[in-house]
């Protein structure tokens, strides 16, 4: 019965995660096609309000969706999944303070943002919220990655959603020490956008596969 629960869970929330993962990548084709290259440095208010409300929901579903890996892994390697599940909540918390505070004090102050409020804007210079963005994204969220990664093998599904969190581990990672070592790496959006698309794509046919054995 709690296994069944989780592979419903872990499916529904895999779905929206495609869905969200499919709707910030169209938004940033639409922007770069109007700005070019420079929407990836600076984005458009359009692309940054778009990609506050689909971090923040994309953080919670990550939450119910490493929840539900360590769930329907647990007779195998329940350390693994249960560490993955701990670096995904960090993951969450630090994500959902940097897009709750850009979606609410940042967006009331806008579109004359007080100087003192300038070090919280998303991607301004020497910005404290960009810095949170980077922590949750390139090391807890890497590492959350590293930890449930070995939970999947034995089929060619399980092998390719292994080898995707890997990759997405290592790009998301590099993109932390790009931003610690002002070395441009651009492996970040690689990682949060087409390969977490893909991860969570296959996610659901994974999932779909499991609630079918169950029931």
């Amino acid at each position: 019965m709690k296994k069944n629960i989780a592979s419903q869970l872990g499916f529904w929330a895999s779905v929206l995660l495609a869905v969200l993962g499919g709707v910030y990548i169209l938004a940033l084709i639409y922007d770069i096609s109007i700005d070019g290259i420079a929407a990836l440095i600076s984005p458009s208010p359009f692309l940054q309000l778009v990609s506050g409300i689909g971090t923040l929901l994309t953080a919670l579903l990550l939450v119910i969706l490493f929840t539900a890996i360590h769930f329907v892994n647990q007779e195998d390697n329940e350390v693994l999944g249960l560490l993955g599940v701990n670096f995904i909540i960090l993951f969450a918390a630090t994500v959902s303070i940097n897009r709750f505070v850009q979606l609410t004090v940042i967006q009331q102050s806008l579109p004359d943002v007080p100087a003192d409020l300038t070090r919280f804007l998303p991607y301004a210079t020497g910005s404290v919220m960009f810095a949170l963005e980077v922590l949750g994204w390139g090391i807890f969220s890497s590492i959350a990655a590293a930890f449930v990664a070995p939970l999947f093998s034995s089929s060619r599904l399980n092998n390719t959603i292994r080898w995707l969190f890997i990759l997405y581990a290592i790009f998301s990672f590099l993109s932390a020490f790009s931003f610690a070592t002002n070395i441009i790496i651009p492996t970040g959006p690689i990682a949060w956008g087409p390969i977490l698309l893909v991860i969570t794509i296959l996610m659901a046919v994974y999932f779909r596969n499991i609630e079918k054995q169950v029931t």
